[in-house]
């Protein structure tokens, strides 16, 4: 019998666990295998302190500081769904300079101390031959059943670089015979300024039984993300006709659409199941 794998690939720690975190554990206790990817090394970002009143505190956070913290936390949420995180480690676009200021080139960034930059940054990755066949040699010796990532319409540059290098290296594992799908799951999932112009989405994963745990998922990060339930999100789960979902884009499959799993099938069970309602929803 062939192993059940589902791939998830976040730009970033806890991108996977707020936007797929309720599906990785859904199918984790249904006997899937969770690859856990992370694109970026991490090393960007800011610790939130949580103060004695229960308020945030945000403090920027030096690479050489940032990038070990935030991996070990990738770790604990990695352990929670049987896995062990895999980082590509592309350089983000900016970091914490030690004077605490943001250090930033756009596409390219000056070498941070004590962080290796060997690989291309994140926003160039997918135009680096190299680095999409890195991907796609991980995905065809892994074979998963669906490779999982972020949506190429969102706000975040090291999101969409993510979708395109992903979807790069899927449409060359495909070429290779790799008949998986390739899934958008939906920015919009979380709080951003683009908010309900684009809501479209092709199908979704009930997660009702898992709401609660995907908090104590996300809750690993702990640095970045201290109180889960205090985000913003925009929820499609009236739509999808369940108490929890969340939504994804079908985004590439190879020759038609099929089941090669209980994922699949629910992926398929759902497609555009309730499309039309979501989106005049959205109008309004």
């Amino acid at each position: 019998m062939p192993k059940k794998i589902l791939m998830t690939i976040g730009a970033h720690a806890d991108d996977i666990e707020f936007s797929a975190g309720g599906t990785c554990l859904k199918y984790h206790k249904a006997g899937y295998d969770i690859d856990y990817i992370m694109s970026t090394n991490n090393m960007s970002g800011q610790l939130h302190i949580v103060e004695k009143d229960n308020s945030i505190t945000r403090k920027e956070c030096i690479p050489e500081k940032m990038m070990p913290i935030r991996k070990r936390e990738c770790d604990k949420a990695a352990s929670m769904l049987g896995a062990v995180p895999i980082h590509l480690d592309h350089p983000q676009r900016h970091y914490a300079g030690t004077d605490g200021t943001k250090i930033t080139e756009g596409y390219g960034i000056p070498s941070p101390c004590g962080i290796p930059m060997e690989r291309p940054p994140i926003m160039t990755a997918h135009e680096d031959a190299s680095s999409v066949r890195r991907l796609a040699e991980i995905i065809l010796e892994r074979g998963p059943e669906a490779v999982l990532t972020h949506s190429p319409v969102t706000e975040s540059p090291e999101h969409y670089a993510t979708a395109l290098l992903v979807a790069k290296a899927c449409r060359q594992a495909m070429a290779n015979e790799y008949e998986g799908l390739l899934l958008f799951w939906n920015e919009q999932t979380q709080s951003t300024f683009l908010r309900n112009t684009f809501c479209s989405w092709d199908s979704f994963i009930d997660i009702s039984e898992f709401s609660q745990k995907k908090y104590d998922l996300i809750r690993c990060h702990i640095t970045m993300v201290p109180f889960p339930e205090r985000m913003d999100y925009l929820d499609f789960s009236p739509w999808c006709g369940c108490a929890v979902a969340e939504p994804f884009n079908i985004a590439m499959f190879e020759n038609k659409l099929k089941a090669t799993g209980d994922f699949s099938e629910e992926i398929i069970r759902n497609y555009k199941k309730t499309f039309m309602e979501a989106r005049c929803a959205s109008a309004f």
